[in-house]
C-alpha cells in the first residue's frame, strides 16, 4: 500500500472522529444528561371519614398512567400514592423528596387523580381558593401547592391534573370529578369570578383535564377510566406526530384533548383539556437522538391568495407592518422543542379568530364609541390624509414557524364582532377565518397579525388529515371585550336565556343587555376600558358577589356567574 493510500485511509478516519465529535459537543448536553422522574397521585376515598363523595376511577387511572410510563416512558423512578396514602403531610414529603434530587436538566412529570374543588377566601383571587381534595382532611390549597412546585427547580416540569376545581354531580353513566357546588356568600344571589385561569405554576407546565368552568368525567364499560386520562395514557405511545421515536408533552396533549373532547360528546359532555406554561422540550417517552442543528428549507413565500368563500367575498392578504402590544399565550414553542425531521403526513391549520373584516365596524382610527354609536350603517371607504381612497378591508398576515405559506382567507358572518343594529335589527359583521394547508404532521408555531389588533402567538400540534383549529379571540388595539358563561350553582350545568344587563356600559355596539345562548354563553364586544358592574337581571333585583368587572384594551376579559337562584324565563340543564 503506498503511502498517499495509507495517508487517505487516515485522513478519513480522522474525519470520522471529528463529525461524531462535533455532534456530541454541538448537542444540546440535555439530550444526555437529563433523568426522568414520576410522582403519580389517586384516591377514590373509599371509607373517608370526611363525607368526601366517593369516586370509582381514580386510582385505577394512577395505576394505568404508572403502567403506560413503565412500558415508554424511560424514566429512573416513578413513586405512587394510592386511595389512603394520599394525604397532606404525604404529598408535601414526596415533593420535597423530588425537590432534593431533580437537577435542572432533568424532567419531572406529576399526576393527580381525584375531587377538586373551591371554597370561599377573602385573600384569593375572585374571594374564591382552589382545593386539590385529599383522602381525608386537610387538604392542598392552590397557593401551597405553588409552594410546592417552587422547590422543584427544573423548568422541565409538567404537572397532569385529572380533577376539577369546582362543582360537579353525579349523572347516570358517569361521574364528575368536583366535590361540592360553588360557594356562594350568604345573602348574595351568585358569584362573578374575573379571567379564573390558574392564578399559580406560572414557571411550570401544567395539562389540566378540562377548562375553568367545565368538569371531568369518568366512565365505566369498554373505557373503565377518566376520558382524559384514558386517552392520555394512549397518547404516551402513538402521539410522534413528527416521526422523530419520542413523543413531547406537546405533542401527547394536542392528541390526547382532541380525543378527549370527542368522547366527552359522546356522553352528553362538554370537557375541553387545557395547557399552560411553557411545555416544550418535555420528552415523555422514547428518547431523542443527537442532532447537528440545520438550516431549515425555506417553504414558498407566496403572499396568501384569497378564495371566494360560500357566505362572503375574500379579503387582501397584505405584509403589514409589526403590531404593537404583542400577546403571549400560555403555548408556545420554544428552541428545546426538538426539531421535526420531513415528514409524509400532513393536516390543515384552519384559525378562526375574532378579527372584524371591515375597519370602520371596528376601528380605534380617529374614533370613539361615541361617534360609531352615530354610524351604525354598512362600511364605506375613507380616505388618507393625502386625499387617496382608503382600503376598508382590515389586512391579515399569518406565519407557521415564522414563514408565510400559501392560505384561503374566509369571511365570516357573525352575529357578535363587527354586528350593529339597524332600525332594531341586527346587521352581522364579519371575521377572518383563515385555512393554511399541507403543514407537517408536529408541533408548530403559529403567529397572527391584524391591522389595529394585538399580535397573538400559539402552538398548535398538527394531525394527519384534518383541520387543526386553532382559535383566536382578541379584541381590538384600544378596547376590549367581555366573554361570559353563567352556570346554575355548579360549573356543569349552564343557564341559558339569562339576561345579562351593563348598565353603564360604552361600547361601538350600542347593547346593554343580552340573554345568554343554549350553552349559558354572551358576548359584549368593542368596550372602552374602564371598569363596568355586570347584573344577572334587569328588572328583577339579584345580588351579585364581584359584580364590578375590569375591561383592558386589546383583551377579551372572561367571566363566570354562578347563581343559587333560578328565574322562570331561564333554562337550566339539569
Amino acid at each position: 500500500m503506498s503511502n498517499s493510500s495509507t495517508f487517505t485511509i487516515w485522513r478519513n478516519k480522522l474525519k470520522q472522529i471529528l463529525i461524531i465529535t462535533l455532534i456530541l459537543f454541538l448537542s444540546p448536553s440535555w439530550l444526555f444528561s437529563q433523568e426522568r422522574y414520576g410522582l403519580i397521585i389517586g384516591t377514590n376515598y373509599k371509607g373517608n371519614t370526611g363525607k368526601i363523595p366517593e369516586l370509582d376511577l381514580c386510582e385505577r387511572d394512577a395505576e394505568y398512567l404508572k403502567k403506560q410510563i413503565d412500558k415508554v416512558g424511560k424514566f429512573k423512578e416513578i413513586r405512587v400514592l394510592l386511595g389512603r396514602q394520599v394525604t397532606k403531610e404525604n404529598v408535601q414529603k414526596e415533593f420535597q423528596a423530588l425537590a432534593n434530587k431533580v437537577k435542572k436538566d432533568d424532567t419531572v412529570f406529576l399526576y393527580f387523580s381525584g375531587h377538586g374543588t373551591t371554597q370561599r377566601d377573602a385573600k384569593a383571587p375572585n374571594g374564591l381558593r382552589n382545593l386539590l381534595i385529599c383522602y381525608d382532611r386537610p387538604h392542598i390549597s392552590d397557593d401551597e401547592l405553588n409552594n410546592y412546585l417552587e422547590k422543584i427547580k427544573s423548568p422541565k416540569t409538567l404537572f397532569v391534573l385529572d380533577c376539577c376545581y369546582s362543582g360537579g354531580i353525579a349523572k347516570k353513566g358517569l361521574s364528575t370529578r368536583g366535590a361540592a357546588a360553588i360557594p356562594i356568600p350568604e345573602g348574595s344571589d351568585g358569584i362573578v369570578k374575573q379571567n379564573a385561569e390558574d392564578y399559580y405554576f406560572q414557571n411550570k407546565a401544567v395539562i389540566s383535564s378540562s377548562d375553568d368552568n367545565e368538569t371531568s368525567i369518568e366512565v365505566g364499560g369498554s373505557i373503565n377510566h377518566g376520558v382524559f386520562t384514558y386517552n392520555f395514557g394512549r397518547a404516551l405511545e402513538s402521539a410522534d406526530l413528527n416521526g422523530d421515536k419520542v413523543v413531547t408533552a406537546l405533542e401527547a396533549f394536542f392528541v390526547s384533548k382532541q380525543e378527549t373532547t370527542k368522547m366527552a360528546k359522546r356522553f352528553n359532555h362538554d370537557q375541553n383539556p387545557q395547557i399552560s406554561g411553557n411545555a416544550s422540550g418535555v420528552f415523555l417517552s422514547g428518547q431523542p437522538a443527537p442532532v447537528v442543528p440545520a438550516t431549515p428549507v425555506k417553504p414558498p413565500t407566496n403572499i396568501a391568495q384569497p378564495l371566494p368563500p360560500p357566505v362572503s367575498p375574500p379579503a387582501p392578504i397584505a405584509t403589514i407592518p409589526p403590531v404593537a402590544t404583542p400577546v403571549t399565550p400560555p403555548t408556545v414553542v420554544t428552541p428545546v422543542e426538538p426539531p421535526a425531521p420531513p415528514v409524509k403526513n400532513k393536516g390543515d391549520i384552519l384559525i378562526k379568530t375574532t378579527i372584524v373584516r371591515a375597519k370602520e365596524l371596528s376601528s380605534n382610527k380617529g374614533q370613539n364609541p361615541y361617534d360609531l354609536l352615530k354610524r351604525q350603517g354598512l362600511p364605506s371607504n375613507s380616505k388618507n390624509k393625502d386625499g387617496s381612497k382608503e382600503s376598508s378591508l382590515r389586512n391579515i398576515k399569518v406565519t407557521i414557524d415564522g414563514e408565510e405559506y400559501p392560505s384561503q382567507v374566509m369571511a365570516v358572518k357573525s352575529p357578535i364582532w363587527g354586528a350593529s343594529t339597524l332600525n332594531g335589527k341586527l346587521v352581522p359583521g364579519e371575521v377572518y377565518h383563515i385555512r393554511v394547508k399541507n403543514i407537517a404532521t408536529g408541533i408548530h408555531q403559529v403567529k397572527v397579525e391584524a391591522d389595529e389588533y394585538p399580535q397573538f402567538e400559539t402552538a398548535v400540534g398538527v394531525l394527519p388529515n384534518q383541520d387543526n383549529i386553532v382559535d383566536v379571540t382578541s379584541s381590538i388595539t384600544g378596547y376590549g371585550a367581555i366573554e361570559g358563561r353563567v352556570f346554575y350553582k355548579t360549573l356543569d350545568n349552564p343557564v341559558s336565556s339569562q339576561p345579562i344587563y351593563m348598565p353603564t356600559i360604552v361600547s361601538t355596539r350600542g347593547v346593554q343587555k343580552v340573554s345568554t345562548d343554549k350553552d349559558g354563553k354572551f358576548w359584549f364586544t368593542n368596550l372602552k376600558p374602564g371598569t363596568y358592574e355586570i347584573r344577572a337581571s334587569f328588572a328583577e333585583e339579584m345580588k351579585l358577589e364581584n359584580s364590578m368587572i375590569v375591561v383592558k384594551p386589546g383583551e377579551v376579559t372572561k367571566v363566570d356567574i354562578i347563581l343559587n337562584v333560578k328565574l322562570k324565563s331561564t333554562k337550566t340543564k339539569y
